[in-house]
């Protein structure tokens, strides 16, 4: 039978030993020395092998409950939950049991038991203290109320942060409900979701409602309700934490009333409000700004993209990017004026502004409250007044074309009157040579006039915004430059090919046209090579995109365009420390020509000269 019952131990995993008192010898079991990873081999079965495993603090426990067990003659049994050391060096806790089972008198003589290793659940039950004492003090010391509350709504506990805020004390707290200190507007609402918490509907709660103090005043508050299940799953109570919102509440309202101001004062200015809930994805335009566009009876509006998706291609890039810096903190106030597509077709010019009111927790932007506002009228103005600055800047550049063409033109005349007037006054002069200057003298005379006839002409169209054009010949344009430049050319023997095709005309301002020719020419020649022979070529192109105009090509000093090449056509330019020049010519070479929608280029190399291409539309 003894057998029987060490078997059966073994089987249980419960190590047995078996003690002879007198002899202080001991027999332990192969599963009592497994309890602490030994081979049955590894241990001796002797009182030290006992007395090296267990763990030295619980010894004298251990020894006071086996002298019990002696002194009571079996009646005061032997059994203790003690800790012995494992082999890998942790430790291990053991139920030890055992009992008296042969006596000699008073004196005991065999004593048998067994081990039960109850490691885990001692660690569970470690577990649970440390997990009950945690509650305990998140419970007692938390900053927001908390309260257990039985299943019929009666509190259970109270934490002293819950009987501050609603001016109780714990003691009575605990004689009341929560039904009696909830406002009766809020209390079917947490009545609901509390059962379908016990129906097991849900598994928590959260809500804002409002309680009663102590005093009658009325407090807001968010609680979040959990229920507690016992080991059958039957509910147990209710943790509820509950946290004192009033100010916030407050501070709600307060921003309602503002914003009901707000939108007052705005709808009455004629401005439209837009209310936009990021989080939930929901956006609000009111009747004024659907208005605005002609569209308040098309449900438009409610939409989220709805307003974006009329917004004028060329001002959506900026529209939503002005929106996202303001999102992103780097804006205090959203700016930006855009075009919306009404429902005519036409399109309308917004100010839109706006700011964020409400951050989540991570200060991530909640809700953003913005106004739209008609300004079609005032870009209007603005036009008609870049449309004035405009005009005037036109007619302050052909007052100064005007003044060039003065100075540049009739100088150019003079200078050859003054030249010739000096040879006939010459005592030296042959009468056949005073005869051919006469002839020149008539020509320089005729040219004069025409150029006098297109000043008068420049004048006239001062107080008018249309500058005059006529059809003109551009090869004899060139040719008359070239004449007006002979004395130049024949000085400093400077060969100008005109490749200007003879039936190739355009209508242009003469004055103008004038004007450009001598400048690029007399540029050419000024500027001429000082080794090689000065050449001039001036061609016709025509481009495949409808470009067209002429080009002026010189083989003369060139310019250097990296160091020049910002300022070439600026007023009072110059680069080669020409005496003679004024720092005018390119300048306004370029605003004539511009002046009709056309534009020059220029490229150019030191020692090899320039070429001017001038497009003339």
């Amino acid at each position: 039978m003894e057998n029987i019952y060490k078997i059966i131990l073994e089987e249980t995993l419960a190590g047995y030993w078996d003690y002879h008192v007198r002899e202080n010898t001991v027999v332990l079991s192969p599963a009592f020395k497994a309890m602490f990873g030994y081979q049955d081999h590894e241990l001796a079965n002797s009182t030290d092998t006992w007395a090296k495993l267990i763990v030295e603090e619980d010894r004298s426990r251990m020894d006071e409950c086996v002298a019990g067990h002696y002194l009571s003659h079996g009646l005061k049994p032997y059994n203790i939950d003690v800790r012995y050391k494992h082999k890998n060096g942790s430790i291990v806790w053991i139920n030890t049991t055992g009992r008296v089972i042969e006596w000699d008198g008073d004196e005991p003589v065999r004593m048998v038991g067994c081990h039960l290793d109850i490691t885990q659940k001692k660690k569970a039950e470690l577990s649970r203290e440390i997990s009950e004492e945690t509650f305990r003090n998140a419970f007692e010391h938390s900053s927001i109320g908390m309260v257990l509350v039985s299943t019929e709504g009666k509190f259970m506990k109270v934490n002293k942060s819950l009987c501050a805020m609603l001016g109780y004390t714990a003691e009575e707290l605990i004689t009341k409900t929560f039904q009696e200190i909830t406002h009766p507007e809020d209390l079917e609402a947490d009545l609901s979701l509390l059962q379908k918490t016990l129906n097991k509907e849900i598994k928590n709660y959260q809500m804002e409602k409002r309680y009663f103090t102590n005093s009658g005043k009325i407090i807001w508050v968010v609680l979040n309700v959990s229920l507690v299940l016992g080991e059958d799953d039957e509910p147990l109570y209710f943790v509820s934490q509950i946290k004192d919102i009033t100010e916030r509440k407050k501070a709600e309202e307060a921003l309602r009333e503002s914003e009901r101001r707000w939108a007052f004062a705005s709808e009455g200015s004629g401005g439209g409000l837009w209310d936009w809930d990021i989080k939930n994805k929901i956006i609000f335009h009111s009747e004024q700004c659907m208005r605005m566009i002609g569209m308040e009876n098309d449900n438009f509006g409610a939409v989220l993209g709805d307003w974006t998706s009329r917004v004028h291609p060329d001002d959506k890039e900026k529209y939503t990017a002005d929106l996202a810096k303001h999102l992103n903190g780097e804006t205090e106030i959203y700016t930006n004026q855009h075009r919306v597509l009404c429902k005519d077709n036409t399109y309308k010019w917004i100010l839109d502004r706006g700011k964020i009111m409400e951050y989540d927790e991570n200060d991530n932007p909640l809700r953003v409250i913005g106004t739209h506002t008609d300004i079609t009228e005032q870009k209007n103005k603005e036009e008609q007044l870049r449309e004035t600055l405009d005009m005037v800047s036109g007619q302050n550049n052909r007052l100064l074309n005007f003044a060039y063409i003065v100075s540049h033109n009739l100088r150019t005349h003079a200078s050859n009157f003054k030249m010739i007037m000096d040879v006939l006054n010459d005592p030296q002069t042959e009468d056949e040579e005073k005869t051919e200057l006469s002839g020149h003298l008539i020509k320089v005379s005729e040219q004069l006039n025409d150029t006098i006839t297109n000043l008068n002409e420049v004048v006239s169209i001062q107080t008018n915004i249309d500058i005059h054009t006529a059809e003109v010949n551009l090869h004899s344009y060139v040719e008359k430059a070239i004449e007006l430049l002979s004395n130049d050319i024949a000085m400093w023997k400077v060969e100008i090919d005109n490749r200007i095709p003879h039936d190739w005309t355009l209508v242009y301002s003469p004055a103008y046209l004038e004007s450009i020719m001598l400048n690029l020419l007399s540029n050419g020649i000024k500027y001429r090579s000082l080794t090689n022979p000065p050449k001039i070529t001036i061609e016709y192109f025509h481009e495949q995109t409808g470009g067209h105009g002429f080009i002026v090509a010189d083989n003369g000093i060139g310019i250097d365009l990296k160091k020049n090449g910002e300022d070439l056509f600026g007023m009072y330019k110059t680069f080669h420390g020409n005496r003679d020049a004024r720092g005018m010519g390119l300048f306004i070479t370029k605003n004539q020509v511009e002046s009709f929608g056309g534009k020059i280029e220029v490229s150019s190399e030191l020692g090899k000269g320039t070429t001017f291409k001038v497009y003339l539309n």
